[in-house]
């Protein structure tokens, strides 16, 4: 009823006022063309990951004249704050609404009422969501998991203590990527073990750092401990870095340049992994834009970003059709260089 309405309002306003677009935000300048709005709803604001998907949507709006691409979100990782945003935009009729999901479960009811909205639904990094249209993975995160974890294997020798965390235990692609971690580590290094069960640090960096001192205090043989949240590495390196134990104990896992430079370059962190935000969200925006367009989306559709140009797809347990790139980045002190600009600063 909401886009009847509106649909309504935009004609009145054709006939007699003659607005555009930008009266409306839903015409276009060039006869009354669709305008579709598409908005990422992360997280939480304010770090340095989200700053890259908001990249993303900016580049995906300017390359494309009949989209409105924007990004929201709230000031903590909170679900029920997430949850209201999304129903805010239901509310407001856009067109796709694309999330990244604190805890998939929660978003399930409003998912529901958005596509009864006749509203197009996408999520990123949330492999196991349902009620959704599509989900949008960089690349398949048990592979990913057990990747990072070869590379710390490697730097431990293949035998010690090692201790995994996420950001929160409702994360789907976290506990993916650990569950991908522990499989390798049994798979194919006996000698390596974890300290206790995955550490839950509410993608947080100051409680990263507390409960990776804690760790520290509680399990002195621990070698290595793998994040799964940006905020884990740098506060893991913090408290590495303040026990004196560089060279001796390492912090691993998905982290950006800009965030765990300065600990490759120390030592107390020894290889992060990420994929680029910015092409995630690009990405993602994509598809919801082919959708909208009713254009197909199979196996071998380019996204028109790197690392999305040749997509495969998969339905998850829940019936979701799950996009997965070949889009993830290695980086320690060795190639760190080729992740700053002329000036010094970091690219992400």
């Amino acid at each position: 009823m909401k886009k009847v309405l509106v649909f309504l309002m935009v004609l009145l306003c054709a006939s007699f006022f003659g607005c555009s677009k930008s009266d409306t935000g839903t015409d276009s300048a060039e006869g009354g063309d669709k305008t579709y709005e598409i908005v990422l709803v992360v997280k939480l604001e304010g770090v340095a990951w989200f700053d890259s998907t908001r990249v993303g949507m900016e580049r995906f709006n300017a390359e494309y004249p009949d989209v409105n691409a924007y990004q929201i979100g709230a000031s903590t990782a909170d679900p029920a704050a997430q949850v209201a945003l999304v129903n805010d935009l239901i509310a407001k009729g856009v067109d796709a609404i694309l999330v990244i999901p604190n805890d998939p479960a929660s978003l399930v009811p409003a998912f529901r009422n958005a596509r009864q909205a006749g509203i197009k639904v996408l999520t990123h990094e949330a492999g196991t969501q349902s009620d959704a249209d599509y989900d949008v993975e960089a690349f398949d995160n048990t592979a990913y998991g057990a990747h990072m974890l070869d590379v710390m294997a490697e730097w431990m020798g293949g035998e010690g203590v090692w201790q995994p965390f996420v950001g929160l235990l409702t994360s789907p692609t976290h506990n993916q990527w650990v569950d991908g971690e522990i499989a390798r580590a049994q798979a194919q290094y006996p000698g390596l073990s974890t300290a206790q069960d995955r550490i839950e640090e509410h993608e947080d960096q100051q409680l990263a750092y507390e409960r990776a001192l804690e760790l520290l205090r509680a399990n002195p043989n621990v070698k290595a401990m793998m994040g799964s949240a940006m905020s884990t590495v740098p506060g893991v390196a913090k408290a590495i870095t303040e026990r004196g134990l560089i060279g001796r104990v390492a912090a691993f896992g998905t982290c950006l340049p800009s965030v765990a430079g300065d600990y490759l370059e120390s030592g107390a962190a020894q290889s992060i992994h990420f994929w680029v935000p910015a092409d995630a969200a690009y990405a993602t925006a994509s598809a919801a834009y082919k959708l909208l367009k009713g254009e197909a989306i199979a196996d071998g559709t380019d996204l028109g970003v790197k690392g999305y140009d040749n997509i495969m797809i998969r339905n998850n347990d829940a019936g979701v059709p799950v996009i997965y790139g070949q889009a993830w980045v290695d980086v320690n002190k060795d190639n760190l260089d080729e992740w700053r600009n002329a000036d010094g600063s970091y690219k992400l």
